[in-house]
């Protein structure tokens, strides 16, 4: 990879985290791969490229924090990918990536995928040979014996020791978070996503394993008690979190755990159906979930609960480049549109403990720069021909609406 020149974006209106609005007129200079200085009028180095940012806004990179980047979201996508050759997974990988990245999402976190193709993907992405966010890949998540996922996106394990040592070939593999699943779900036939699956202790064996290698875990939780068991047990975060009640919202706010909601994952399938071509089972478990779905994310947020941004992209119809309509969804269920915005940057950031996620010296170079502002029209996100630039770690991987290789 040949040596990135300095880059300062000039004249743009900058996002700022703490005061959840844009200040106008700033520069950010970007050098050796971090935000060197943000300011206005800022004296830039001999060689740097420099962009015009006049009426543009610029916002940190996107973080989707819960991805499955290795799968495209075709409507049969769980069941043609288990029979699909490696290489095409990974070619279709690489398409993926690039998408996600042509969308302003710089750092995805990738909670599962076969033959650790996410964790060699994010490892090709790192030495420059494609094109792509920075991704925490998982590796294969840990599920039960017959438990959502097995067979395809997670390897199995019963009982606490049996976690421990899951958690750990993950780990050795080059896991950069944890995924265990604490309830049943929606693509796995078979699978009732009202039940619980994994113990509390299950689950604390795992979260101990990931803690102790400096990892994130997270917990795909759809059941109530699936729920309550993984906030116990010290996860970092709930994948979906379709039946919160009152008690496992307290113990959220009590332990600082996250709500990662996915609410793109039931929406598109609910609104597809069994007409796109997804498996009967799959909708019909879609619409129980959807309104209860719904609802939780709502009651979690008006009651302070910790938020970060993640669409469960792979899924039917849930496709790569899409990944800005969670965020959409997110403000249609409530939220502000600057607080949608930091669920898609500084809060996820702090979920994944990288620095990345807020335009501030020493930080991660990562930005967006938009032609249109996302407080007054939170869809701009949504539409690439509003995405002018991204930057990612101090390179440019976008410019004008279209691809580089920086």
């Amino acid at each position: 990879m040949q040596p990135t020149p300095p880059v300062v974006l000039r004249s743009g209106n900058v996002w700022d985290a703490e005061t959840r609005t844009f200040v106008s007129g700033l520069d950010c200079l970007a050098q050796d791969g971090r935000f060197a200085a943000v300011g206005k009028h800022l004296n830039v180095p001999t060689g740097a490229v420099e962009i015009d940012c006049a009426g543009r806004f610029i916002l940190p990179g996107l973080i989707d924090c819960h991805v499955h980047i290795t799968s495209s979201g075709e409507p049969t996508e769980i069941t043609t990918g288990r029979t699909e050759a490696a290489p095409v997974r990974a070619w279709k990988a690489a398409r993926n990536a690039k998408l996600t990245l042509g969308a302003g999402f710089t750092t995805v976190r990738d909670l599962g995928a076969p033959e650790a193709l996410n964790i060699h993907l994010a490892r090709a992405i790192d030495a420059g040979l494609i094109p792509g966010p920075r991704i925490l890949a998982a590796g294969l998540g840990v599920t039960m014996t017959g438990g959502h996922g097995h067979g395809f996106i997670a390897r199995e394990a019963d009982g606490p020791d049996e976690v421990r040592k899951a958690v750990r070939e993950q780990l050795r593999a080059g896991a950069g978070a944890i995924k265990l699943f604490a309830s049943g779900g929606v693509l796995t036939p078979g699978v009732n996503p009202r039940s619980p699956s994994f113990t509390e202790a299950e689950l604390t064996a795992g979260v101990e394993e990931a803690h102790k290698a400096l990892r994130t875990a997270a917990a795909h939780a759809q059941s109530t008690e699936g729920i309550k068991n993984a906030i116990r047990a010290g996860v970092d975060s709930i994948e979906h979190g379709v039946w919160l009640d009152e008690e496992a919202i307290a113990l959220m706010i009590q332990r600082g755990t996250y709500l990662v909601a996915t609410l793109t994952a039931p929406g598109v399938m609910a609104d597809g159906g069994v007409e796109a071509g997804i498996e009967p089972y799959a909708v019909e478990k879609s619409n129980l979930v959807l309104a209860d779905h719904y609802e939780s994310f709502r009651a979690a947020a008006r009651a302070g609960v910790r938020l970060a941004m993640g669409t469960d992209q792979g899924t039917p119809l849930n496709r790569p480049g899409e990944n800005a309509q969670e965020i959409v969804r997110m403000v249609e269920n409530g939220l502000s549109p600057a607080s949608a915005i930091l669920a898609a940057t500084a809060w996820a950031a702090d979920l994944l403990q990288i620095e990345v996620g807020r335009i501030a010296e020493a930080r991660i170079a990562d930005a967006v720069v938009l032609s249109a502002d996302p407080l007054h029209d939170i869809n701009a996100l949504t539409r690439t021909d509003d995405i002018r630039l991204v930057l990612a770690g101090g390179r440019i991987a976008v410019r004008d609406g279209l691809p580089t290789e920086g």
